[in-house]
């Protein structure tokens, strides 16, 4: 494995597509896929199951592993490396931590820029440990492959008092605004992260496709807003809902349920990875489209 020893600045500055209510496509829409792009948590694997229990379902794998020989596979995450290659060995590159690590074939490349905050990091994650007592609760320490932590998740799901832990938990955001970090909320949801710098999935996915040379046929699938800044950066955009989704939230193009996530790739393969919105499990993001009237 090579660990490139030029890190990768975050300066790309390059235009993004055209905002969406510029774009809005012409229906039905049809588009050939080039490159297939997705976020990992709650669009190709669950969002409610521990950490230790995360994986890919098995149709949707299969599909994956198939489509993966054909074009190239990439995951955009807030996981760290070392967890998210584990359980997705079909992808052929990965942006990792919200683009603060990336993985491309056997070469793994570190933004820069950061370094001088992972003192910090290491400071919040300790007083995190310290001062959150439920059991259920979940540090989550996202580390680089060096074995550093670079950035953490808090997260009550599986908190046996929901109440008093959601209380410590927003005692450490406090904390981890003091040392100068930057805290990402996820509406409604019970965690949040912690990053040294401020992250952008859509920034992650342009100098992604900057290093594969892909211009166009990208494709996004993504289930929260975290995911809105890729979409934007994509050629047609996919939002996975289910349970948590805020779908006003959304600023995709489309949407399709979580449970019909395999079927739609699918289809997808079967049709020569022709994107086509007239698939039946493809619904039109009505949201959006009331935002782009």
């Amino acid at each position: 494995m090579k660990v490139s020893t030029q890190p990768f600045s975050s300066d790309f500055h390059d235009e993004f597509p055209l905002p969406l209510e510029s774009r809005r496509k012409a229906e039905p829409f049809k588009m050939t896929v080039n490159c297939l792009v997705s976020d990992y948590d709650g669009t190709i694997s669950p969002l409610d199951v521990p950490r230790s229990k995360s994986r890919v379902p098995e149709k949707t794998r299969i599909m994956l592993q198939k489509i993966g020989r054909l074009i190239p596979i990439v995951i955009v995450t807030t996981k760290d490396l070392a967890f998210v290659t584990a359980r997705t060995p079909f992808v052929y590159s990965w942006s990792a931590v919200s683009g603060l690590e990336r993985k491309i074939g056997d070469t793994i490349q570190k933004r820069r820029g950061y370094g001088h905050k992972l003192r910090n990091v290491s400071l919040a994650i300790e007083y995190a440990k310290s001062h959150i007592t439920d059991t259920g609760v979940e540090i989550e320490e996202k580390r680089n492959m060096s074995h550093r932590s670079i950035a953490f998740c808090v997260d009550w799901r599986q908190a046996k008092d929901a109440v008093t832990a959601m209380k410590e938990a927003d005692a450490v955001a406090d904390h981890c605004k003091s040392l100068g970090l930057k805290l990402i909320r996820h509406e409604c949801q019970p965690f949040f992260d912690v990053y040294p710098v401020s992250i952008d999935k859509g920034v992650a996915l342009k100098e992604m496709l900057k290093e594969l040379k892909l211009k166009n046929g990208v494709l996004y699938l993504g289930d929260s807003e975290a995911d809105n800044p890729a979409f934007e950066a994509s050629d047609v955009s996919v939002g996975v809902i289910h349970t948590k989704t805020r779908l006003q939230k959304l600023v995709c193009d489309y949407v399709v349920k979580f449970e019909d996530v395999s079927s739609f790739l699918s289809r997808l393969l079967a049709n020569g990875l022709m994107f086509d919105s007239g698939f039946p499990m493809i619904r039109v993001n009505l949201e959006e489209v009331r935002r782009s009237a």
